[in-house]
């Protein structure tokens, strides 16, 4: 039997978490008095926004070529990579400028912690509310 929670209680949760991981990140910027993690949490909230071009593009257009062995197109593999590629930059940026002695430890720390919580509340939302139908859902909710 799968759990069933209201919309608008998955979109308090998710908020609440993604204010959870913008305050890290503020935190990580003001106290330390370096603003450079703000940068890292542009490239977490934008991280997931390739693929979901993509794939809007490809539910609604059928003409991407698809490849029949493993059933994805080559247009959502340039999604997936190029979020790979925000996603490795945004947890790069901090831990260079640690050593650039640019940013403290703790600041790094937060500043990754907080943008996984970011990329993570915007994979969680569009996951909750526009990948599953409600039997195909693997979270039960």
């Amino acid at each position: 039997m799968a759990l069933k929670i209201n919309p608008v209680s998955k979109i308090i949760g998710l908020s609440s978490v993604l204010a959870v991981g913008f305050l890290m990140v503020v935190l990580a910027a003001a106290v330390w008095g370096n603003w450079m993690p703000i940068v890292s949490a542009l490239f977490f909230s934008m991280a997931h926004l390739p693929t979901l071009i993509i794939n809007s593009h490809y539910v609604y257009d059928n003409s991407l070529e698809m490849d029949e062995d493993e059933g994805t197109s080559s247009a959502s593999e340039v999604g997936y990579f190029l979020e790979s590629l925000l996603l490795t930059s945004a947890v790069a940026l901090p831990l260079s400028l640690l050593h650039c002695h640019t940013l403290t430890k703790q600041a790094s720390v937060l500043t990754v912690i907080g943008g996984a919580l970011i990329y993570g509340t915007i994979v969680m939302f569009t996951t909750f509310f526009d990948g599953f139908k409600e039997e195909d859902d693997p979270f039960g909710f």
